[in-house]
């Protein structure tokens, strides 16, 4: 059985644009962090939405495909539950959905599973300056349909639950398991967004290494130190 789902047309387009930025950011550094927000809730992002009521079949197949498994409405509670737990745990606002977070969790969630290092809040924030700097500005946010924007949250929000308690449950139970969150992950991420698991993770590993703000080279020589440290082919 063929579980692949397709992403409508402005999350085709958002896949393309986090290929360019996985692309252009190998070798920048992370951008600023924004201080004003804490530390437990996290910087919003400016892809804010009106909240609707939730349409569990536009979910079905996203679900399936994570999971490998299922049949028309066979996981409309599982659906509904990770929804429900992302805005009442994790959401910073009760009145608007925010898709820049929601994105920011289904990619970390991803990452996740392959790193087996937890997805923390400054995992969270970090992975939201870099949509910040790198994808928000590209998309034409005020032109795309409002419900592709939501239908856009409301997969990214509930695969980031799923994804994110399966790889924990994953990593109490071996090696079989963990394989198969990646698995999970990585089917997941390259059906929703077109994206490499592996250049994804290492792309948001970059965010949250030391940069140039201190750097061990002199001024004139940080550029040809900056190539011989990433090698001729990284450029």
């Amino acid at each position: 059985m063929n579980h692949k789902t397709s992403p409508l047309p402005w999350q085709q387009a958002l896949g393309l644009t986090l290929a360019r930025a996985v692309a252009k950011s190998r070798l920048a550094h992370a951008p600023f962090a924004d201080t004003v927000h804490t530390a437990m809730v996290g910087p919003g992002s400016r892809w804010r939405l009106p909240a609707r009521p939730l349409h569990t079949a536009q979910l079905g197949g996203a679900m399936t495909e994570l999971l490998g498994v299922g049949q028309p409405g066979q996981h409309d509670g599982l659906i509904k539950r990770c929804l429900d737990h992302y805005r009442s745990h994790l959401a910073s606002d009760d009145t608007e959905d925010d898709l820049g977070r929601a994105l920011a969790a289904y990619l970390g969630a991803c990452r996740q599973a392959l790193d087996e290092q937890p997805f923390d809040a400054t995992r969270w924030q970090a992975t939201t300056r870099w949509l910040e700097a790198w994808v928000v500005d590209e998309m034409p946010w005020d032109d795309a349909p409002l419900a592709q924007r939501q239908d856009a949250f409301e997969r990214f929000a509930m695969l980031a639950v799923a994804l994110g308690e399966w790889t924990v449950q994953a990593s109490r139970q071996g090696k079989a398991q963990q394989a198969s969150a990646v698995w999970m992950a990585r089917n997941s991420l390259r059906g929703q967004l077109g994206l490499d698991l592996p250049a994804l993770s290492a792309a948001l590993g970059r965010q949250e290494m030391p940069t140039a703000a201190s750097p061990s080279a002199a001024p004139d020589e940080l550029g040809a130190a900056a190539y011989r440290q990433a090698g001729p082919d990284a450029l």
